[in-house]
């Protein structure tokens, strides 16, 4: 990667993302990078859309999903080549979209395309998105998660790695208290008393990702979830708010939401609640994802030159893999529970309220002063205690 980008996992239909006021909403939200997988002169036309507005683009072309489908190593590297060239006039092409959660099976195949993307299109990075640690062996391809990471970057050499982890369930339990037959009032009573289930892994998940991402000199992505579908809910403000904070305490490098636009319309997933529907009407996601993007984005670009060197949690140690804070080089201690802090190998910390139901207080106590970014700009840390808002973050030096 080359520079903090904010993207997103599944878009516009093809009728739609060759509008320019669905581009203008694009770029509106926040997101400086928009994948695109429609028909070669369909995607061509999309490109020219998104340079008018300032915006970069993954690309997938159909002939790449044949060559990943029919394992047809042999022609990878002759048909990576043509691709490069019918698309050498656009300047605005980050990377080259290949698949989404690869078994194992396939990573020959992917490493050729990759080789190939590599030969043909050195200055762009290719995008392969991996299954979460919540994905059975079966679908892996592997015995366990680990494994199947440290397979994937030896056998194929991705430029990154990617992932998705869902966490955030419930959907039955919310949406049988709201469809009942009761007024408002017993409806919210009923809502705010109902248990929030939420998925185990969440934390090993990312904490893998990092380690083998740091091992290999690579940098990582967590796609996040958004969108209202099967088993997961609708999510607040202050849930996503989380996600793409957790993600940065994690030193990823880039933010990924799922989705953008609604996808259609079925019985299995019944699909709801993204940022745009199914006909580009913006919902309440929308406006919510256009005002974290505001906020994380003068950290993310901070942090984007930076390594992560540890990611500590203030309080508890949630799960297996994750490690509880101590003392950290000037910072003797820190006060307070359900945080996490991660940092960096400048000395700054991205510290974030690990409760996304309620605002919690932290006292740091360290033996040089601190500043704190403000709209972009370090000031001077008015005293040691900081208190962040459910799945608030903050970013200090």
């Amino acid at each position: 990667m080359k520079t903090f980008d904010i993207t997103y996992f599944h878009g516009p239909f093809h009728q739609y993302i060759v509008k320019p006021e669905v581009i203008a909403d694009i770029a509106a939200s926040g997101i400086t990078l928009v994948p695109i997988a429609c028909d070669t002169e369909t995607n061509k036309t999309v490109l020219g859309l998104l340079r008018r507005y300032g915006l970069k683009a993954h690309v997938h072309d159909p002939r790449i999903s044949k060559l990943y489908y029919e394992n047809n190593i042999a022609e990878a590297d002759e048909m990576i080549r043509q691709i490069t060239e019918d698309y050498a006039e656009f300047e605005n092409i980050t990377g080259w979209d290949i698949t989404d959660e690869p078994n194992a099976e396939k990573f020959p195949i992917l490493a050729a395309i990759v080789n190939a993307f590599r030969r043909y299109s050195p200055d762009k990075e290719t995008v392969i998105n991996l299954f979460p640690n919540y994905a059975t062996p079966e679908q892996l391809g592997n015995p366990d998660y680990i494994t199947h990471l440290e397979e994937f970057v030896n056998v194929v050499r991705p430029h990154f790695i990617s992932y998705d982890h869902y966490h955030f369930l419930g959907r039955e339990n919310r949406r049988a208290v709201m469809e009942r037959d009761v007024s408002e009032r017993e409806r919210l009573i009923r809502l705010s008393a109902e248990t929030t289930v939420n998925r185990g892994g969440f934390f090993d998940n990312i904490e893998d990702v990092r380690a083998v991402s740091l091992k290999y000199d690579l940098d990582a992505m967590l796609i996040v979830l958004l969108t209202e579908h099967g088993p997961y809910r609708n999510l607040t403000y202050d849930e996503l708010l989380w996600e793409v904070n957790m993600s940065l305490a994690y030193g990823m490098k880039r933010i990924s939401y799922f989705t953008y636009w609604e996808p259609a319309h079925d019985d299995h997933w019944q699909w709801t609640n993204a940022m745009c529907d199914t006909e580009g009407r913006k919902m309440q996601h929308w406006y919510d994802v256009q005002s974290i993007n505001a906020a994380v984005k003068p950290a993310g670009e901070f942090l984007f030159n930076r390594t992560s060197v540890g990611v500590y949690h203030i309080g508890d140690a949630p799960e297996k893999k994750t490690s509880l804070f101590t003392s950290c080089g000037r910072i003797r201690a820190i006060d307070g529970e359900a945080g996490v802090i991660g940092i960096f190998d400048d000395g700054s910390m991205y510290l974030v309220n690990r409760d996304f139901l309620a605002p919690r207080t932290f006292r740091i106590h360290s033996d040089a002063p601190l500043t704190v970014m403000k709209n972009g700009v370090f000031t001077d840390l008015d005293g040691a205690e900081i208190t962040l808002a459910p799945g608030e973050a903050v970013l200090l030096k």
